[in-house]
């Protein structure tokens, strides 16, 4: 039976269940985990070609809920828990921890698949990044840096889903987490096919810059003990 778990991300982490059986033990002494990482590459790069160069200087998005299932189980964060900060700046020397969350279950599951879901922050986020408020509009999407030595600062407020699918990763020792690394490489998004640079001032480029964000995020998951 398919199993639909919502996970409570708060000081504690509670987790209740909308299921005909249940997964499971109130005293469970050791349980799975989860943690979600982000890395951008090539940020604080020069992308140049000929005159034109570029540099990004910070890369951000935000996610309102995540899904994360497999073929008997469907983990799902909580609708109290409403944004999900993807943050990437100069001060970042490696990947980013986002989440690290118990799942309050001590079965072995498989887990293949992640969906996200980019929205614009909510007006009441208990976030302290002024970046994603507006006067008129909120946003889900910040990207920092110059062009030419012009500065810029680019705000999006896309709202669409991105799914993963990946090779079965299977939780099966006692004290294991399900690590999902989540990356960008930013030549994607600001070097074009035929390796001239995208300029980002254009107003034209707005939509390229989404749909390319989108289409070259990546997910790699895996198994690991004692994180």
């Amino acid at each position: 039976m398919r199993s639909t778990v919502i996970i409570f991300l708060s000081t504690l982490v509670f987790i209740s269940i909308f299921s005909g059986c249940s997964i499971f033990d109130n005293d469970i002494q050791i349980e799975k985990r989860m943690a979600l990482y982000f890395e951008t590459e090539s940020l604080g790069d020069t992308l140049s070609s000929g005159e034109d160069y570029v540099v990004i200087t910070d890369f951000k998005f935000s996610v309102d809920r995540f899904i994360v299932s497999g073929e008997e189980i469907e983990l799902e964060s909580s609708p109290d828990v409403s944004t999900f900060l993807f943050t990437y700046d100069l001060n970042a020397a490696n990947e980013r921890l986002v989440i690290d969350v118990g799942l309050g279950v001590a079965d072995n599951f498989t887990f293949n698949s992640y969906s996200m879901f980019l929205e614009p922050v909510k007006d009441n986020a208990p976030i302290i990044d002024d970046d994603f408020f507006g006067e008129e509009k909120n946003y889900s999407l910040i990207i920092k840096g110059s062009f030419k030595n012009k500065n810029f600062d680019l705000k999006f407020s896309p709202t669409l889903q991105k799914s993963f699918t990946f090779t079965p990763v299977s939780l099966s020792d006692e004290d294991e987490t399900l690590l999902l690394k989540k990356s960008i490489d930013l030549k994607d998004i600001f070097v074009n096919p035929d390796g001239t640079i995208l300029n980002p001032t254009d107003s034209t480029s707005s939509s390229i810059i989404k749909e390319r964000m989108i289409t070259f995020l990546d997910m790699q998951a895996f198994a690991i003990n004692n994180l």
